[in-house]
């Protein structure tokens, strides 16, 4: 069973958006299945190499998406991507010490945002997009 289980209700509606929503809960699950299976896999390059892709390739289309569409609360959530960020760096650094908890909590967070990020946040611009 993995990490997450994606709903049709996560869907926002912009196929692009939710692809990328996708992939990256994909990535997440990937990630709990290898430390599930064997401890001593916390390290994995790989993965850490694709969510921090993930997340620098997804903001910057979300952000230049909202740009284009004058959405006055763009900072607000460009502040919350960047907070994001800060958390996937956290779980490099667990990763690199070998620090299984650390990294357990800081994926459970990841997880946790992303669900609460895109079924609340990301919804807000929505009807200004399409």
């Amino acid at each position: 069973m993995g990490f997450f289980i994606w709903k049709d209700s996560f869907n926002t509606g912009i196929d692009e958006i939710d692809q990328q929503h996708r992939s990256f809960l994909e990535t997440l699950n990937a990630y709990y299945n290898l430390i599930s299976k064997d401890k001593k896999a916390i390290v994995n390059e790989e993965l850490i190499g694709k969510l921090k892709t993930y997340v620098a390739t997804h903001f910057k289309y979300e952000e230049s998406m909202l740009q284009l569409i004058s959405y006055k609360e763009l900072e607000p959530h460009q502040k919350q991507h960047k907070y994001f960020e800060s958390r996937i760096l956290e779980l490099e650094d667990a990763q690199v010490q070998q620090h299984a908890e650390k990294f357990n909590g800081v994926l459970s967070f990841l997880r946790d945002w992303f669900l609460n990020h895109i079924l609340e946040e990301d919804r807000k611009y929505v009807s200004f997009v399409m």
